[in-house]
């Protein structure tokens, strides 16, 4: 797999490209996908993971392959049919727990012009669970907090309050009725423009981890209470 050294500029274009192509040219065009695209992926994920390891939580996830951290690169058609086959980007999942659908995780977007987006989150297994913790005065002010904090120096949103009040039988006026509202979390942030250089280099591994170093309280938190 080798050492991480960063998305080449020729990948990077690939992906730009790949968003306006059929399937036709990607087959014509796989062996630059497999060498500039699918390679550097592996070895970032195994970069990303070890600090993530070191930094965050020894108990993360980081598999090396499609379907593990690498999201597929075909967008699912069933949902729209009239979007493109491909994506202009890279997706990438790493994530602490026995189940990874409900697993707390974090994640990392790669666009090449859009830029580079970070968010932390997972979907409920046990919504009561998730309820009696950000009740509970013992643990609902840590997640409260580090959601805040995220939200104000990051401009973070907030995703997955998809129930319209706070449900019974907590008080309308719960001081943290919009997260009981959750029935899923995701918390997400997006560095814009981001420089071509440090995508193209191994350094751009430590600049991933040091922005998702910002959602560990909130992973950490996820997982110390719900998972």
């Amino acid at each position: 797999m080798g050492d991480f050294a960063g998305f080449s500029k020729a990948g990077l274009d690939f992906l730009t490209t790949l968003g306006t192509k059929d399937k036709a040219w990607f087959d014509d065009n796989r062996a630059v996908y497999n060498a500039e695209v699918v390679a550097p992926a592996k070895a970032y994920v195994v970069a990303v993971g070890e600090l993530l390891a070191e930094h965050i939580s020894p108990g993360i996830e980081a598999q090396p392959k499609t379907n593990g951290s690498i999201a597929p690169i075909n967008n699912d058609l069933r949902f729209n049919p009239d979007a493109s086959p491909y994506k202009d980007h890279l997706m990438f999942r790493f994530w602490e727990g026995p189940d990874k659908k409900t697993s707390s995780m974090l994640m990392v977007r790669v666009h090449p012009t859009a830029g580079i987006g970070f968010a932390s989150g997972m979907n409920f297994a046990n919504v009561d669970a998730w309820r009696a913790a950000v009740d509970a005065d013992s643990t609902g002010p840590g997640v409260h907090e580090a959601i805040a904090t995220v939200v104000a120096e990051c401009g973070a949103d907030v995703d997955g309050a998809t129930v319209k009040r706070v449900p019974k039988p907590f008080d309308p006026d719960h001081p943290r009725g919009d997260l009981l509202r959750h029935k899923s979390l995701q918390v997400r942030f997006i560095e814009k423009n981001p420089k071509r250089a440090i995508m193209s280099s191994a350094e751009f591994a430590d600049w991933t981890v040091e922005r998702l170093v910002r959602l560990a309280d909130i992973h950490n938190w996820l997982v110390a209470n719900l998972v």
